[in-house]
Order: structure tokens, then C-alpha cells, then sequence
């Protein structure tokens, strides 16, 4: 199986996760850009704002085709509770190209993962093969690499 791995990042934790998931499966990333300046208190608020009203991102064009890979892992980071802005503009733009789907998702302390993950499948028509909810605790735990080698494990399965 090869798989792409595709991820938004406005604070780097999911950068992290998606970076760590790169190491125990193999496959390509691919980094989502959005073009919108999110830094600092007013890129937070209108980050929220975005991601609870499901608005789509301007997002640059992507360098991978999804379509040359048997699964894409997508990760988001949680925006108030919702899937972020430039990965539900990855989705929308791409669904129609997956073949298979696994998904993952970064957050504080708000919690709502799996109101994001059910947004995702509903935009991409796709059940995933795993998910993987990371929070901040579980970032800052020594042992926070085991669980996506677990879910990388479930991917390849």
C-alpha cells in the first residue's frame, strides 16, 4: 500500500503528528498552505470563526495527486470544535480522488474529535480506515509517538 500523507498546521502540533506518522508509514507528505495570515489573537478568533461555519480557505495549489496513492491520511488541527478551514477546502477540492481515507486530528483541551471526523466522511463520501485523536496532553507525553505507530498500525492492516 502507499500512502499520502496530507496535513494542515497553523501552531506546528500537527505538523508534528503528521511528521511522526511519516516515519512509521511509508509514503509521501504533503503539507496543505494557506494563503490567510492566522497569526496571533485575530488569525486564532477568525480561525474558530471558519472552521465553525464551515467556510472554505484559499489554499494553495497541492503538489501530490491523491490520486496516485491507495490511501491519504489528512490531519486538521480542531477549530472550535470543527474541522479547519484549509483541510475542508483540501477535502472538497480532492474528495473525488481517494481511494481510501484514514484521519487524524490535533487538539487543546476543547475536545470534538469525532464531530470532526464525521465531517470529514461526510465531505469525502468516505469511511475512514482509523482515526487518531491527539490532544495537547498526549503531545507533551514521552510516550505520545506509540499511539500514532498504533495508528499507523491500523492503516496497514
Amino acid at each position: 500500500m502507499n500512502a499520502l500523507i496530507v496535513y494542515y498546521s497553523r501552531t506546528g502540533n500537527t505538523k508534528k503528528a503528521g511528521d511522526e506518522l511519516a516515519k512509521v508509514l511509508p509514503g509521501d507528505v504533503e503539507e496543505i498552505v494557506d494563503t490567510a495570515n492566522r497569526a496571533g489573537p485575530v488569525g486564532f478568533a477568525k480561525s474558530g470563526y471558519e472552521g465553525s461555519q464551515k467556510i472554505l480557505a484559499k489554499i494553495q495549489p497541492v503538489k501530490t495527486d491523491p490520486a496516485a496513492y491507495d490511501m491519504v491520511v489528512i490531519g486538521t488541527p480542531n477549530w472550535a470544535a470543527s474541522l479547519s478551514s484549509p483541510v475542508r477546502t483540501y477535502l472538497t477540492e480532492n474528495k473525488a480522488k481517494f481511494k481510501g481515507v484514514a484521519f487524524f486530528n490535533t487538539e487543546g483541551v476543547r475536545g470534538g474529535s469525532e464531530k470532526i471526523f464525521a465531517d470529514m466522511e461526510t465531505v469525502t463520501g468516505k469511511k475512514p480506515k482509523a482515526t487518531l485523536k491527539l490532544n495537547a496532553a498526549d503531545l507533551k507525553d514521552v510516550n505520545w509517538a506509540e499511539k500514532v505507530k498504533k495508528f499507523a498500525g491500523e492503516i496497514n492492516a
